[in-house]
């Protein structure tokens, strides 16, 4: 007799259906995977039925449209094995009850928004949920949205995550790099040392220049003398902070960063300002809200 072994079907549910959460559902899609996308607008989810799904022009996969399931909180009935969470940082504590409502015991919950401490703001808020430790790295934008169109312009795109309370099933995690790889990602399941290394290299690419733009009101072509040395200034505190957290972080990692970040600076699409200091003016809530939160709860 042969024996033949089943593989479980992860059911993904993907919350945020702007730029990068419509970059991971067709990703995932285009391998075969059950992907459901969740928008809170309706005109998305109208247009995508309308249109035949949506349209992803992406470096990796061409230009292509995936009919995948997009619904609406209101119209997903199901529960699902792994929720990724693409929305904005602030939004993701407003997320939660319905996070609860579509999850079972054994659901794996993760953000994907490369921010510092994410995953331990999870745990606090779905104690009961197991939280994965993740992020991404794909360069995705809005192209059109009446007619769902995307960009993602990376030449690849790359997923990291980590087992950050060591309580997944390891054939569980597994099998999550699997499906990641077969969708064209390049996925690496590190090790909790390792996350945590590269996810403060990410805060030191990130932190520094919204906090530059705020304070001064400009966007990266303005970074040019006491702008540029108040920016350095805070990459440096936060190596500085990185040493004293024993996080190691790569050699010459700084000097490599400015380099390409002068690089930036002369691009085309380097007019742009911080997403805090946008959300600022226009007086919503911010990521700043949301990190406020993850510093008093670390400092506990």
């Amino acid at each position: 007799m042969f024996k033949i072994l089943f593989k479980k079907k992860l059911k993904y549910l993907v919350i945020g259906a702007g730029s990068t959460g419509a970059t991971f559902a067709c990703f995932l899609h285009s391998a075969g995977k059950d992907v459901t996308l969740l928008s809170k607008y309706d005109d998305i989810v109208n247009n995508a039925k309308e249109k035949g799904g949506i349209k992803l022009i992406s470096s990796v996969k061409g230009k292509k449209r995936y009919n995948i399931k997009i619904k609406t909180e209101k119209t997903y009935k199901e529960k699902a094995d792994v929720i990724i969470l693409c929305i904005r940082t602030p939004d993701i504590l407003s997320a939660i009850p319905f996070i609860k409502k579509v999850s079972h015991k054994k659901t794996i919950v993760t953000s994907i928004a490369n921010g510092f401490g994410i995953a331990y703001a999870l745990k606090k808020a779905l104690p009961k949920l197991l939280i994965l430790d993740s992020n991404f790295v794909g360069k995705c934008r809005w192209y059109n949205r009446k007619d769902v169109e995307y960009l993602q312009q990376r030449e690849y795109c790359e997923f990291n995550f980590a087992d950050k309370y060591n309580l997944i099933d390891k054939k569980t995690l597994k099998q999550i790099e699997i499906d990641f790889t077969d969708a064209g990602m390049n996925t690496t399941m590190m090790s909790e040392k390792q996350f945590t290394e590269v996810a403060f290299e990410r805060l030191i690419t990130r932190s520094p220049f919204e906090a530059t733009c705020i304070y001064y009101d400009i966007c990266a072509h303005d970074f040019i003398g006491e702008k540029l040395d108040t920016f350095k200034i805070l990459c440096n505190e936060l190596l500085i902070l990185a040493k004293a957290m024993n996080i190691n972080v790569r050699e010459n990692f700084l000097e490599e960063y400015y380099q390409n970040f002068e690089l930036y600076k002369e691009r085309d699409d380097a007019n742009v300002y911080s997403s805090i200091l946008n959300d600022m003016k226009i007086e919503q809530c911010s990521e700043i809200d949301f990190l406020f939160f993850i510093v008093v709860e670390l400092a506990k």
